[in-house]
C-alpha cells in the first residue's frame, strides 16, 4: 500500500523549491515598490529602441544597468533591468486585458523572455508559482487556482509531466504521476481526512489499470479497472472476507448477468 512518509517528503521537496521561487518573487516585487517610489522612468527614446529591437530582433549594444520603468506604447510596463536592448534580471512585467484587468510576472527574464524563478498570473485567476524556461513552465512550480484546488510538481513544455501533488478545494489529495496535464501512471487517492481510498495506475484522469479501491476498513476491490469502473479481472473483499473473485464488466460482476448487489445484496 501507498507509503505515507514517501509522499510526505516528496510534498515537502516540492514545498522547499516553491519557497526559493517566492523569495525571487518578493526581490521582484520590491523592486517595483522602490522604483515606482522613486518614479525613475526610461526615456521615450531608450524605450523606442526596446521596441523596435523586440520587431527585429538584431543584436544591439544597448544597456541600462540601473532599475527604470518602461512604460511601452501598447499599454505594457516593465520595471527592471535592460541588456542588448532585451528584459534581463529580476524584474516586473505588467499589461492589462480586454476587460482592463491588470496582470503581471514577476521574477527573472533573459532576452526578453520568462527564464528562471518567477509567478505569473493568468487571465482566468489562476498563479502560477515555479521554474521557466524559454518563456514556458518548466521544472517544479505550483498553481493556485481560482477555485481553491491546488497543484504542486514537475512541469515540462509548459505542461504538468512527472510526478505531482493535487488538492482539491475539498480537501481531497492525489500523489502521483502526470502526463501532459492529466494523471497518468501510478498514483494515490486520499479523501478530505487523509484516508487512502485508491492506491494504482491512472489513465488521462481517470483509475485505468490495475489497482486498489477502498470504500472502508471493512470493504475494498482489488484488480483491473478500465476508463474508471471496475472490469476485467479482480476480487471483492468485505470484513477482510474474500466474497468474489473473477470477472468484471463495467462495475459488476460478468456472472449469470446478475449484479454483486443482487447475489449478495452488499450496497456499494
Amino acid at each position: 500500500m501507498s507509503d505515507t512518509k514517501s509522499n510526505v517528503a516528496m510534498y515537502n521537496n516540492f514545498l522547499k523549491s516553491i519557497n526559493d521561487v517566492k523569495r525571487k518573487v518578493r526581490t521582484a516585487q520590491n523592486i517595483k515598490r522602490k522604483a515606482l517610489k522613486k518614479y525613475i522612468k526610461a526615456s521615450e527614446e531608450d524605450v523606442k529602441v526596446i521596441e523596435d529591437n523586440a520587431l527585429t530582433n538584431e543584436e544591439i549594444d544597448f544597456k541600462c544597468n540601473e532599475v527604470k520603468i518602461y512604460c511601452f506604447s501598447n499599454g505594457d510596463k516593465y520595471i527592471g533591468k535592460i541588456k542588448d536592448a532585451k528584459m534581463d534580471g529580476i524584474g516586473i512585467y505588467s499589461f492589462f486585458t480586454e476587460d482592463e484587468r491588470e496582470l503581471e510576472y514577476a521574477g527573472e527574464f533573459k532576452a526578453n523572455l520568462k527564464e528562471g524563478y518567477g509567478q505569473y498570473i493568468f487571465p482566468n485567476g489562476n498563479t502560477y508559482i515555479g521554474s521557466f524556461k524559454n518563456d514556458v513552465r518548466e521544472g517544479i512550480g505550483q498553481i493556485l487556482y481560482a477555485n481553491g484546488d491546488e497543484y504542486i510538481g514537475n512541469f515540462k513544455n509548459g505542461k504538468k509531466n512527472g510526478k505531482g501533488i493535487f488538492k482539491w478545494n475539498d480537501g481531497c489529495m492525489y500523489y502521483g504521476e502526470y502526463k501532459d496535464n492529466k494523471m497518468d501512471g501510478f498514483g494515490s487517492c486520499y479523501n478530505s481526512s487523509g484516508v487512502l481510498i485508491y492506491e494504482g495506475q491512472w489513465k488521462s484522469n481517470q483509475i485505468h489499470g490495475t489497482g486498489t479501491y477502498i470504500w472502508s476498513d471493512s470493504k475494498k476491490y482489488v484488480g483491473e479497472f478500465r476508463n474508471g469502473k471496475k472490469h476485467g479481472y479482480g476480487s471483492f473483499y468485505l470484513d477482510g472476507e474474500l466474497v468474489y473473485e473473477g470477472t468484471w464488466k463495467f462495475d459488476k460482476p460478468s456472472i449469470f448477468g446478475r449484479s454483486l448487489e443482487e447475489i449478495f445484496t452488499v450496497k456499494f
